[in-house]
């Protein structure tokens, strides 16, 4: 994953949810270095399933994953990185992808 990328997604998304065909996306700042990426389907019942929602930590300019949270997919995924390193960096750089060809970015 470039940094270049993930500046793309931190100049265009936000904490504001913004519906991309059929998706919510948002990002949202959970302190001065961790953000939260999520992409979000509406539940018949208008609740939150997230596909996923990742926990990132933003450190000299790399991104980090920390933890990641899929109610969308059965069974249920909720991993942090320390528990698979190698599937939340890949994961990370999937929603990334996600995030860029939603708003044509790449």
């Amino acid at each position: 994953m470039s940094n270049q990328q993930w500046q793309l997604v931190k100049e265009h998304f936000s904490e504001e949810r913004q519906y991309i065909d059929g998706f919510y996306y948002r990002l949202r700042t959970l302190a001065e270095d961790e953000y939260e990426l999520a992409v979000i389907h509406g539940g018949v019942c208008g609740e939150n399933i997230y596909h996923p929602q990742m926990k990132v930590k933003e450190t000299k300019g790399m991104l980090v994953p920390l933890s990641m949270y899929d109610n969308y997919s059965f069974p249920v995924v909720n991993l942090s990185y320390e528990d698979a390193p190698e599937r939340l960096t890949d994961e990370l750089q999937s929603l990334l992808q996600q995030f860029l060809q939603a708003k044509e970015l790449i």
